[in-house]
């Protein structure tokens, strides 16, 4: 074989190799963020015709939350709130995940088993308040969090007996936004309670 052949040889290995990886790595992962997006829009329009809204749908991007939820993606919609009068004619705000089978499941602060699934567990103080605020920041449903920034040292963190409470105070003493975990670190109830917009 010349040396020409060998090289071509080696390349055209290689290539396989890589794609048999890429292949694999595709698999265990399940659909692309670009097909998960699809899906989580047709969900959208099937399930809430003629919604508004003022972003997305689109891909849920946060620090916080990705370190939270290593290798979970989210997908939302987002009406920013203006005072009483409702901004937009059927207007929507939600968070939602598109599990293996291609099944959108909405995120909904009253089920906090929604927002367990890939979370991490929670052992420690430091983490109790960084995943606190993940979940805050999930349940707020505002990846850019101009609203409120969720950040793990203005969290408190106390433990019981039971588990963690977490508190993030939004400015005074009446509105206080709350996650707490279990004696196992899984979030077992959620309590948003910002100030209305004025």
């Amino acid at each position: 074989m010349s040396d020409r052949a060998g090289v071509v040889a080696t390349a055209a290995l290689l290539l396989c190799c890589a794609t048999a990886v890429l292949g694999t790595a595709r698999a265990a992962d399940g659909k692309t963020p670009s097909e998960e997006l699809e899906i989580f829009k047709a969900w959208l329009d099937r399930e809430h015709p003629g919604y508004g809204c003022d972003e997305g749908p689109a891909r849920f991007r946060n620090e916080t939350v990705e370190a939270a939820y290593a290798g979970r993606r989210f997908y939302y919609v987002l009406t920013h709130a203006r005072g009483i009068r409702p901004p937009l004619p059927n207007a929507l705000s939600l968070v939602a995940r598109v599990d293996e089978s291609g099944d959108v499941l909405p995120l909904n602060p009253y089920s906090p088993e929604s927002y367990r699934p890939g979370l991490k567990k929670v052992t420690r103080a430091e983490e109790a308040r960084r995943t606190a605020a993940a979940v805050l920041i999930l349940a707020m449903g505002d990846p850019g969090e101009r609203r409120w920034r969720f950040r793990a040292d203005q969290i408190t963190a106390r433990k019981s007996r039971k588990g963690w409470v977490c508190t993030y105070q939004h400015g005074d003493e009446s509105h206080a936004s709350q996650v707490t975990f279990d004696r196992d670190g899984k979030v077992t109830a959620i309590a948003c309670n910002p100030p209305p917009v004025p």
